[in-house]
């Protein structure tokens, strides 16, 4: 999983994590600090770090299999620009079907 990934996870599911592990998931994947970096920042061993790393990651993609936010904003981000594309192209039917698919959706 990239920094990109985990970063919108974090953004949708950091929450739910202890502040001890999302800062340090802060810390690795918005921050771009090494395992050696966080460690000393946190005064915790390089082990611990990467501990900590793996299973706030591992507990982002378990929310994100249950609850799915993250897969279903990338899918109304993408009608939307579908509309968008619609609406540049002067097909205002395709647009309203696309929107009214998001509407239909809440």
């Amino acid at each position: 999983m990239d920094s990109v990934e985990v970063c919108l996870l974090l953004d949708f599911y950091g929450q739910l994590l202890t502040e001890r592990t999302r800062e340090i998931l802060e810390l690795r994947f918005q921050e771009d600090m090494s395992l050696a970096e966080i460690a000393e920042d946190r005064g915790i061993s390089r082990q611990a770090a990467h501990d900590a790393i793996h299973r706030g990651v591992s507990s982002l993609k378990e929310y994100e299999d249950k609850l799915g936010l993250v897969s279903r904003f990338a899918a109304q981000k993408k009608t939307i620009a579908g509309a968008f594309a619609a609406l540049e192209e002067h097909n205002e039917e395709k647009a309203k079907e696309l929107l009214s698919t998001l509407v239909e959706e809440l």
